[in-house]
């Protein structure tokens, strides 16, 4: 495991002043002074971050440095990514940050903690493995494997562990219920290749539960489906493909009926959740983290497509089940942390399709 810096400064857009990694400064400050309560109780903490150069550790990542800033936290980072080196070269701010150690690992390479820390997030391995089997086993090993190295690599100084799971683990929709509350049991079938990331999100879940009930103080994050900055442009995910249409000045194509439901938080919503998880969760307990506004695919595009100036929307009509739905419920996360999402989805539209404008060479994933 290699640690990797560099001293030269990455530029800022001429048009207002960015963060670290190119987000708007004045939007990442904004949310620090917002989380100023919980952020306080990172006081002189040691924080390891997996997955440190993906959309969801870069937004942590460049928060929690914009905090020190700010508030003179004292933090220090160890940021573990496949290649920093890559994302050094793009955003070489990070590399000039003397609070951050970049380690160059598989998370399923990860030794065992030679400093201890305080707070671990373990936001490695995404959902983008692809059909071949192959490729989903490699991801279900990633996920699992690399959640027992972890919490290995955690120490047992560690008092605050966040594992970042996902909404997927519930499986198909019940017909019964509108969204789905944490205490619904699965319903996919592990003998599906195509399954490989939910059931690998439920075993690190249990390994998860495991540990805290040796004493390491785990909380857990079911993350759902989110739209901003970094995000993917050129994958899986439709707002973001949609996106990507609207300001390519190519029309939005919806190859199914567009019947299927979903929901988008903004990324400053989710920050905003998995620090309050971090600090303020119950040890071992599942929090939901998404937006309860439920939109149809079809809905969605025509939305993009009238916020970022599209060029119209095509529904090219493939049957999808009327029964599709990826829409949480946060009602925990609202009652035991005080958690709501403050960005609307029109916004969060804007702000993301703006963002993507101004970097036309942006697709390539971190």
């Amino acid at each position: 495991m290699n640690a990797t810096t560099t001293s030269a400064k990455s530029p800022l857009p001429a048009s207002r002043e960015s963060s670290r990694s190119g987000l708007d400064m004045a939007e990442v400050e904004a949310l620090v002074m917002r989380l100023k309560a919980q952020l306080a109780t990172l006081s002189g903490a040691s924080i390891l971050i997996t997955g440190a150069t993906g959309w969801f550790g870069v937004w942590l990542v460049d928060t929690l440095c914009t905090a020190d800033d700010l508030l003179q936290l004292g933090i220090r980072i160890t940021a573990v990514s496949r290649n920093p080196e890559r994302f050094l070269a793009r955003f070489s701010k990070f590399g000039a940050d003397p609070r951050i150690k970049w380690i160059e690992s598989d998370v399923r390479g990860l030794g065992k903690a030679d400093g201890g820390f305080s707070h671990v997030i373990h936001a490695a391995a995404d959902n983008a493995a692809g059909a071949d089997p192959a490729a989903q086993l490699q991801l279900h090993d990633t996920i699992v494997e690399g959640t027992r190295r972890t919490i290995a690599a955690a120490g047992t100084a560690c008092t605050n562990f966040l594992f970042l799971s996902s909404g997927a683990i519930y499986g198909p929709a019940r017909r019964d219920c509108a969204r789905f509350e944490e205490y619904l049991d699965s319903r996919r079938d592990p003998s599906s290749p195509p399954n490989a990331y939910a059931d690998a999100k439920r075993a690190a879940e249990l390994i998860c539960h495991e540990a805290a009930a040796s004493g390491l103080g785990v909380r857990i994050a079911r993350c759902f489906a989110f739209v901003g900055p970094h995000m993917p442009f050129d994958k899986h995910f439709a707002i973001g493909n949609f996106i990507a249409d609207a300001v390519g000045g190519r029309p939005i194509r919806v190859k199914s009926d567009g019947r299927a439901l979903r929901s988008y938080a903004y990324m400053t919503d989710l920050v905003h959740a998995l620090i309050a998880i971090l600090v303020d969760g119950a040890v071992g307990r599942p929090y939901n983290v998404g937006s309860e506004e439920s939109v149809t695919i079809a809905q969605l595009a025509h939305r993009v497509d009238r916020v970022a100036g599209g060029r119209g929307v095509v529904i090219e009509g493939a049957p999808s089940d009327p029964g599709d739905r990826y829409v949480p419920d946060t009602t925990r996360l609202h009652t035991e942390l005080g958690w709501l999402a403050e960005v609307a989805l029109d916004t969060a539209i804007a702000r993301t399709a703006a963002w993507y404008r101004a970097r036309p060479t942006y697709p390539v994933t971190p």
